[in-house]
């Protein structure tokens, strides 16, 4: 599933799930396990998401980024 996912969306974008997996810890630790989340906790959070953002070129506002198909994909 994750090889189709690179084949249709590219692997950049396919790559966010790798990025997005600790803040999904990060939430079923909070949910289920009543574990507390620091200040840095957040920050870090932030800082990930930030970066995949940057990564995958979102803009919350105005045009996205159009990211061209690697020459190698098929």
């Amino acid at each position: 599933m994750y090889f189709k996912l690179i084949q249709q969306v590219g692997p950049t974008s396919a790559l966010t799930v790798t990025f997005l997996s600790p803040l999904f810890g990060i939430l079923w630790g909070v949910l289920f396990l009543s574990e507390h989340v620091g200040w840095h906790t957040v920050a870090g959070a932030a800082v990930v998401i930030a970066g995949t953002a940057l990564v995958t070129g979102f803009t919350p506002f105005g045009p996205r980024a159009i990211v061209a198909p690697s020459p190698h994909s098929k």
